[in-house]
């Protein structure tokens, strides 16, 4: 399996429509799991960080339906750490720019086993860093309750950088913000922690029309 890496303009680059499957799996987690009230459609959840400048990553099962996911969002517009959660951070100032991007809506289906929702969420992780150094990408900042934190990039030996302290949410738990450093020794770091050696990220049927020259 592979992780496909897609926008509203390649979404037809792929088989089926990965696009409407992560928003479904989004809803099934968040809405129904989770219990947020946030915006949905027909069993889909979104907001308004999904839009033509979305990046998303997708990992799809045989049948279609997708079971792990992420969004990357550009912050060179406004975005949501920086609109909503800003006070969360305090360490430094909140960078933003065409070389960072805010990671967001990281979900994987639960019902996977636990080896699987393992393998997906490693191959996500790596696929953050191959987005990045295929697009010269220097960070990915965002918000993650720390258990998703530790479990998700520090476990991969790739250490966040702190942009604040953990802190309660309106939901009532407790949430920190971060970012991870783009480099080919952290994705390095990675491959070799994970045991992941190949390279996990789909463009579509014309990827090498869509990756930008570093």
């Amino acid at each position: 399996m592979t992780i496909e890496c897609v926008t509203i303009a390649t979404n037809h680059l792929f088989s089926g429509n990965p696009i409407a499957a992560q928003h479904r799996l989004h809803y099934r987690t968040i809405i129904e799991r989770q219990s947020w009230s946030v915006p949905q459609y027909e069993r889909m959840e979104y907001d308004q960080y999904d839009n033509p400048a979305t990046t998303y990553l997708v990992w799809r099962d045989e049948a279609g339906e997708a079971r792990g996911v992420s969004r990357l969002y550009p912050t060179d517009r406004p975005f949501m750490l920086q609109e909503h959660f800003s006070h969360m951070v305090t360490n430094e100032s909140l960078s933003c720019g065409a070389d960072v991007l805010e990671g967001s809506r990281f979900c994987i289906d639960h019902t996977l086993e636990s080896k699987q929702r393992e393998r997906v969420a490693r191959e996500l992780i790596l696929a953050y860093l191959e987005f990045g150094l295929d697009h010269s990408i220097a960070r990915i900042i965002g918000l993650m309750y720390p258990i998703y934190w530790r479990n998700l990039f520090i476990k991969a030996g790739w250490q966040p950088f702190w942009l604040g302290e953990a802190t309660a949410t309106d939901d009532g738990k407790r949430a920190r913000a971060g970012g991870v450093i783009i480099s080919q020794a952290n994705l390095d770091t990675v491959r070799n922690n994970t045991g992941i050696s190949e390279r996990v990220i789909a463009y579509g049927v014309s990827e090498k029309n869509y990756v930008v020259a570093a």
